[in-house]
C-alpha cells in the first residue's frame, strides 16, 4: 500500500465529510435534555464553579454524566459560549475519528479500496452525520474509541514493553473514551479478549490495572455522592415510572429478550440502512426477523473473515451489546450504537465481499465489491436529505411555546426563582432561572416534593408525556395550590404559580 495514495484518500474523505457536515449542520439546540445538560456542565467548568448542576439552586455535584465531554465543551467556552462553535468542535472530532477509522480499516482488511469505500459509507451514514452536529457525547466517544482500537492494533500483543508508545496511546484513548461515555468499559473487553488469545497475562494485568487506577477517582467520587445514577437506572423496571419498583431476575430476562428483538429487527438494520425508519409501536414482523438475522449472519461472516485482530473486534462488540441487552428498554433508537456504526458497516461489507468471493470468479471480485459499496452509498442520500430538511425546520409549536414561557420568566420574575418542569435543562437555557424536574409520583408526593424544593412555578407543557402523567393530575387534584400566571395557546402551555 502506497503511503501517498493513503493520504490522497484521507483528503478525499475529509472533503466529503466537510461537505456532508455543512449540508446537514443544524445550528439549533436539539430537543434532547442531555445536550442541554452537557452544555451547562461545560459552562460550569468554564466559569470555575466545578462539576456541578448550575441549573439547580443547590448546585449539586453531577454524578450522572462522566466529565470528559463537558471538559471539551469548557475548552471551547473559554473563547465563546455560542452553540455553533461547540457543535463544530464536536463535528471535527467526528472527522478525526473517521479518518483514523480509515487507517484502522486498512489494518483490519489489508485492502485500500474497501477501506476507502467503507469509510465513505461511515462518513455519509445519516446517524453519524446527525450526531456530529449535536452537543452530545456519541461522536466524541466514537473518535476516542476508534483511536483506542487503532493504537491497540499497533502494539505488540505477544509481549508487553513499557517502551511501546502505542500501549500508552491506546490506554490514554481508552481512558478518555470511558470518561466521555461509561460504555467505554466495553473497549477493555476487546483488549482483554485479544490478549487472552495471545496468553499475554502481563499485558492484561497492566492494562486492567492502569485502567482501574485511572477511573477510580470518578468511581470513588460517585460513591461518596450517593452512587452511580446509571446503576440506579439499570436496577429500575422503568426509570420514568419509579412506582413500578426495582427490576428482579425475571425482569432482566424479559429486558434481554426485548432488547435483543429490537436491536435485531429494528436498530441494527436502521444503523446501516438509515432509510426505513423503524416503527417502534409495532411488533416485529416475520420479514423483519428474517432480514435482521440475515444481516446479523453476514456481519458474523464478516468478523470470521477479518484478516487481523478478530478477537479485538469481537470483544469490543460483544462487550457493547452485553451492556445494551441489560439496559432499560425505555430508551430506544440507534443512539447507543452510533460509535460502533463504522464497525458494523465494515463487517457487513466484508461479509458481503467474501460471500461474493464464494460464487464469483477472482477477476470479478473487485467489480462486485465496488458495485456493492456503490449500491450502499446510494442508500444514504435520501436520509441525508431528510437531515438537511430537519436542520432547516423551526421548532414545533409546542417547543416554541415552551421556550417562550421560559423567556417570559427571564424577563418578568426575580433571579432566585425555582421552576419545576418536564425538560429542566432545556428550560434553563432560555429562562436563566433555577429549574428541576417534578417528582414522578402521585399528586400528594409530587406536591410534597415541590414544597421541599421550594418551587415557585410549574410549567404545563405539550412536549413531555410525563407532564400529563404526573404534574397535570396534581394540578387538577389541588387546583387551589396553583395560580395561572401566563398562558400560550396552540398548543395550550401554562405557567402556574405554586402556592407553598
Amino acid at each position: 500500500m502506497k503511503e501517498s495514495t493513503n493520504w490522497i484518500h484521507v483528503i478525499v474523505l475529509a472533503v466529503v465529510f466537510l461537505a456532508a457536515f455543512s449540508y446537514t449542520f443544524d445550528s439549533k439546540l436539539a430537543m434532547l435534555g442531555d445536550n442541554a445538560s452537557y452544555y451547562m456542565l461545560g459552562k460550569a467548568i468554564a466559569q470555575g464553579e466545578g462539576y456541578v448542576n448550575i441549573s439547580s439552586i443547590a448546585k449539586r455535584p453531577n454524578t450522572h454524566y462522566p466529565p470528559g465531554y463537558p471538559l471539551i465543551i469548557s475548552g471551547v467556552m473559554l473563547f465563546t459560549d455560542n452553540l455553533v462553535p461547540i457543535k463544530i468542535a464536536t463535528g471535527l472530532l467526528g472527522l478525526a475519528g473517521l479518518l483514523v477509522f480509515y487507517f484502522l480499516a486498512l489494518r483490519l482488511l489489508k485492502d485500500e479500496i474497501m477501506a476507502l469505500g467503507i469509510t465513505l459509507l461511515a462518513i455519509l451514514n445519516a446517524h453519524a452525520l446527525w450526531y456530529s452536529s449535536l452537543i452530545m457525547s456519541e461522536v466524541p466517544f466514537l473518535c476516542f474509541s476508534v483511536m483506542a482500537v487503532f493504537f491497540f492494533t499497533k502494539t505488540n500483543q505477544e509481549r508487553f514493553s513499557f517502551k511501546d508508545k502505542y500501549v500508552w496511546l491506546a490506554l490514554a484513548c481508552l481512558i478518555i473514551a470511558y470518561y466521555i461515555r461509561s460504555l467505554g468499559v466495553a473497549l477493555m473487553g476487546g483488549f482483554v479478549l485479544a490478549l487472552l488469545f495471545k496468553k499475554n497475562w502481563k499485558s492484561i494485568a497492566i492494562y486492567v490495572g492502569v485502567f482501574a487506577a485511572a477511573i477510580a477517582p470518578w468511581f470513588i467520587r460517585g460513591s461518596n455522592l450517593g452512587g452511580s445514577s446509571y446503576i440506579r437506572q439499570l436496577k429500575m423496571i422503568n426509570p420514568y415510572q419509579p412506582a413500578l419498583g426495582q427490576a428482579e431476575l425475571g425482569d432482566f430476562i424479559d429486558r434481554f429478550f426485548e432488547n435483543f428483538s429490537r436491536y435485531v429487527t429494528k436498530e441494527l438494520p436502521d444503523a446501516v440502512f438509515p432509510v426505513f425508519e423503524p416503527n417502534y409501536g409495532q411488533e416485529a414482523t416475520g420479514g423483519q426477523w428474517l432480514a435482521g438475522f440475515l444481516l446479523l449472519a453476514i456481519m458474523i461472516f464478516g468478523i470470521i473473515k477479518l484478516k487481523d485482530h478478530l478477537w479485538l473486534v469481537v470483544g469490543y462488540l460483544l462487550g457493547t451489546f452485553a451492556i445494551l441487552m441489560l439496559w432499560p428498554q425505555v430508551w430506544i433508537g440507534v443512539r447507543f450504537i452510533v460509535a460502533i456504526v463504522p464497525f458494523l458497516i465494515l463487517l457487513l461489507i466484508n461479509g458481503l465481499f467474501h460471500a461474493v468471493k464464494l460464487v464469483a470468479k477472482k477477476s470479478s471480485e473487485k467489480v462486485a465489491s465496488g458495485a456493492l459499496m456503490t449500491f450502499f452509498l446510494l442508500f444514504q442520500f435520501s436520509a441525508i436529505s431528510d437531515i438537511h430538511n430537519q436542520a432547516k425546520e423551526k421548532y414545533s409549536a409546542g417547543w416554541k411555546n415552551y421556550f417562550e414561557i421560559a423567556e417570559w420568566l427571564d424577563n418578568n420574575v426575580k433571579e432566585e426563582t425555582v421552576v419545576a418542569c418536564g425538560k429542566p435543562s432545556l428550560f434553563f437555557l432560555h429562562a436563566n432561572k433555577y429549574t428541576l424536574r417534578y417528582k414522578f409520583a402521585n399528586p400528594d408526593e409530587l406536591l410534597t416534593h415541590l414544597e421541599e424544593r421550594q418551587v415557585d412555578y410549574v410549567v404545563i407543557d405539550q412536549v413531555y408525556g410525563n407532564t400529563l402523567r404526573y404534574l397535570l393530575p396534581a394540578v387538577r387534584q389541588y387546583p387551589e395550590r396553583f395560580q395561572q400566571v401566563h398562558h400560550l395557546p396552540n398548543p395550550d402551555t401554562y405557567l402556574l404559580k405554586f402556592k407553598r
